[in-house]
């Protein structure tokens, strides 16, 4: 034990906000999970309206505010460079690990005698070139939460510092969660319905809900009492409207932002993902660790991964892979349609391949089995495992 303290790391992790969202729920995630495993430090810019509660970690709140103007940001930029050299000098940091493209910059910009990690979280940091290659160039780890992504970044930058490590999934506690109840009045909903079509994720274009409700409603002339639930916070408005100009309103739930949205899965029968693009899907794992068998579109970057032994062998994003966890589908229109007389046939596609699942019970609940199984392979114990070796090797 007294050995293990002595060869412990001395390791910064680094972002912008603990607020809502994807990179930071990360971070709030891997801050818990090292704590007790390395000297682990916390720098956030701004505490304001966090979220995530981080308290057992040691934590440095930067809190320079924000400047106005192009030299005023700037000037912030400098500040905050400066102020964590300070931290990395102090604590004698051996790893900072930054997530966000401006977490990656004061990063890079701040060495010490630290090894520079920069996590990539989407394909949006991609289209930023010239960043790009400064965080190539500077950072010892460019951390991918894809194989994919990591491939791209590898090709497109010649740099073989590219890796990937998957996003933890607390696989455990979803399970936990599912046998919560969920709120008084959804409970209608879920009577007498037949199977039901669960999809989770904020109301934003990206995600691509038209098609879903399009597709829904060609699967309810098959089957009358399937139910399609969408589990989320934002304005769904023209989602409603569109399907009530395509005469299955009633059969269609928007639940709202839910604390815990894994009971609500729990009900549900089959799992559609029809995102554009994605940096990796864990509404999709947490999805089939609650039981449920995915249909997702083959998009960049994730379910093709997640749904396949072998990520490669879905290069042509335009064609139907029935996958050993999953079933990917042809990508799908990234522009908005809600006229309610317009059916493109990627919907058709979804639509018959869920009417496929949901005809065959069996095959459905092998596919559940199998989808929550290969979800352990992202579980939060195996991030942690990776994430130490990383660790373990400065």
């Amino acid at each position: 034990m007294q050995e293990e303290m002595q060869n412990r790391k001395n390791v910064m992790l680094l972002v912008p906000l603990l607020d809502q969202g994807g990179l930071e729920r990360i971070c709030a995630m891997t801050a818990n999970l090292l704590k007790e495993k390395c000297s682990l430090i916390l720098v956030v810019f701004s505490t304001k309206n966090m979220l995530y509660d981080v308290s057992a970690v040691e934590m440095y709140d930067l809190n320079l505010g924000s400047r106005r103007g192009v030299f005023g940001k700037i000037r912030n930029v400098f500040r905050r460079i400066s102020a964590v050299k300070k931290i990395k000098r102090q604590h004698k940091i051996q790893v900072t690990y930054s997530f966000g493209p401006s977490a990656n910059l004061v990063n890079v910009l701040s060495r010490v005698k630290d090894k520079i990690w920069v996590g990539i979280r989407g394909y949006g940091a991609l289209e930023d070139k010239r960043a790009m290659k400064l965080l190539c160039r500077r950072a010892d780890k460019v951390i991918c939460c894809a194989k994919v992504m990591a491939d791209d970044i590898g090709r497109l930058f010649s740099t073989s510092k590219a890796e990937c490590l998957y996003n933890p999934c607390d696989t455990e506690k979803i399970r936990d969660l599912c046998k919560a109840d969920i709120e008084e009045r959804h409970k209608s909903f879920f009577a007498g319905a037949g199977s039901i079509i669960a999809s989770m994720s904020r109301a934003d274009d990206v995600k691509g809900f038209w098609h879903q409700i399009k597709a829904y409603a060609v699967i309810r002339k098959e089957l009358p009492d399937t139910k399609l639930m969408i589990i989320g916070d934002g304005d769904f408005s023209e989602y409603d409207a569109l399907a009530d100009k395509l005469g299955v309103r009633d059969g269609v739930l928007f639940t709202g932002l839910q604390k815990n949205p894994f009971a609500y899965l729990h009900r549900a029968s089959l799992y559609v993902m029809t995102s554009h693009t994605e940096g990796f899907p864990n509404s999709l794992i947490e999805a089939m660790a609650v039981g449920l068998p995915p249909l997702s579109v083959n998009c960049k970057s994730g379910p093709a991964e997640i749904l396949l032994e072998d990520y490669r062998s879905a290069a042509d994003q335009h064609k139907i892979y029935h996958g050993e966890y999953g079933v990917l589908l042809p990508v799908m229109n990234p522009e908005k349609n809600l006229d309610a007389a317009v059916v493109e046939e990627e919907e058709i596609i979804l639509a018959k391949e869920a009417l496929g699942l949901l005809q065959r019970k069996d095959e459905l609940s092998r596919m559940g089995e199998a989808a929550k199984k290969r979800s352990e392979d992202f579980s939060t114990d195996s991030y942690v495992e990776g994430l130490m070796q990383k660790i373990r090797q400065v």
